[in-house]
């Protein structure tokens, strides 16, 4: 089976979404599984927010494709500008804003048949970049692996 997919996603409120997974072919570095970019592209302009139902399809359509497929998924967060409510205590970077919102709500689900690692690369030059790599738990010390060779780039 190939680990090429793209799920096309629109939400109650008529905003369409491709979500992509896609597998690093070009990387030298072997982890024993497969690594597969997860890409979610707002194709609709103007959105305003997305409700916890979207977020909620989002993971749901993730942990699908983790159960058809043995894979390690690499999920970095974009930079695009979000719409964060100005009296939020917390002032997050938009890629910070969107790394958090998905690990609570992968958090939330509170299964024990999936593992995120949570990675942040520190880079004072460019702004911290935030990555989750998301498998089966039977896949934990091949997301340690992957975990490991990134952490190469901490500066």
């Amino acid at each position: 089976m190939s680990s090429e997919l793209v799920v096309p996603f629109e939400t109650e409120e008529g905003y369409q979404y491709i979500v992509t997974f896609t597998e690093f072919k070009s990387i030298d570095v072997k982890f024993g599984i497969p690594l597969v970019d997860v890409s979610i592209a707002l194709l609709s302009a103007n959105i305003e927010t997305n409700s916890l139902k979207t977020l909620n399809k989002f993971i749901r359509i993730v942990l699908d494709y983790l159960n058809l497929n043995n894979v390690i998924l690499y999920y970095y967060c974009d930079t695009s500008p979000v719409k964060i409510r100005r009296n939020r205590k917390e002032k997050f970077s938009n890629q910070e804003f969107r790394f958090n919102l998905f690990l609570k709500m992968f958090n939330k689900l509170k299964t024990d048949d999936y593992f995120l690692q949570a990675v942040v690369i520190t880079d004072l030059q460019n702004g911290n970049h935030y990555t989750s790599l998301i498998s089966k738990i039977s896949n934990k010390e091949n997301v340690e692996l992957v975990t490991k060779e990134l952490q190469k780039f901490d500066k």
